[in-house]
């Protein structure tokens, strides 16, 4: 059957003051960081995995400025560097708007990485900003079938997307984790394939399960749409793979690094 056709979008990029409301281990690896404050009222969703940019605290205990000055990122770049916040990309993981909450899903490990030691840290009252959103989840309308493959930083974004899809539509998803003791519920009322694949302790980046596990699908409809993110070089490798081995058009297949091996994930 042909898929209904999620709408990409925006909001209106404007930026948010929050505070972290509470904290909770999703999986041993993710921990999910729930924040809150009034400017979230005015929170509108703009796809199924809506991107944002956090900014967090230059140091530990420091304020969080968030320009109000139009444009942003120009009043952000014109503050001194010991003032200037931490920016991550990150992606939402649920909005509750009447509530004045939304919840953003971080890959923890250790002191390693600003947003990674940041989130490790955090307690309710700390000082976040956000500005935002963005989604770039825009199949085709003649779509027929999806295939989802990401590594652990993309599962917010996985859940979102399969969460998404309509009753009846045909998806494979492929997820690398470390182990089985990070794979979560991927809940859809669509029909879907997950399959997980373990590092079992193997450094992140250093492996190509992700590649291996794309190149092993048996056959893709001509008008399946992909959408793969993760380690940017697993990216780029599965990308070519889907449009020079399996003649997916480009328009076909979107594709994002989130983050590179040899770098912390928010570094």
């Amino acid at each position: 059957m042909t898929a209904a056709r999620p709408v990409a979008g925006r909001d209106t990029l404007r930026p948010y003051r929050l505070t972290v409301a509470r904290t909770a281990r999703v999986t041993p690896n993710l921990l999910r960081v729930t924040l809150t404050g009034s400017d979230l009222a005015d929170y509108r969703p703009v796809g199924p995995e809506p991107r944002c940019k956090v900014l967090l605290p230059p140091a530990p205990g420091a304020e969080v400025i968030v320009p109000d000055s139009v444009p942003f990122w120009d009043a952000l770049n014109a503050l001194p560097e010991s003032l200037r916040p931490v920016v991550r990309t990150y992606t939402v993981r649920a909005a509750r708007p009447d509530d004045h909450e939304l919840d953003i899903d971080f890959v923890v490990h250790g002191e390693h990485g600003p947003a990674s030691r940041w989130a490790s840290n955090a307690q309710p009252g700390d000082p976040v900003g956000l500005y935002g959103c963005l989604s770039s989840f825009a199949p085709p309308a003649d779509t027929s079938e999806y295939l989802i493959a990401g590594d652990d930083t993309a599962l917010p974004a996985i859940a979102g997307i399969v969460a998404s899809l309509p009753t009846g539509t045909r998806a494979r998803v492929l997820v690398e984790v470390d182990s089985a003791v990070d794979e979560q519920p991927l809940d859809s009322s669509a029909d879907v394939t997950v399959t997980w694949l373990h590092r079992e302790g193997v450094e992140p980046g250093s492996g190509t399960w992700l590649y291996d596990a794309v190149r092993a699908v048996e056959s893709i409809d001509p008008c399946t749409y992909a959408w793969v993110a993760g380690e940017s070089a697993a990216v780029q490798a599965i990308r070519s793979t889907l449009v020079l081995d399996r003649d997916l058009t480009k328009q076909r297949v979107y594709f994002s690094g989130y983050w590179r091996h040899g770098h912390a994930e928010d570094d």
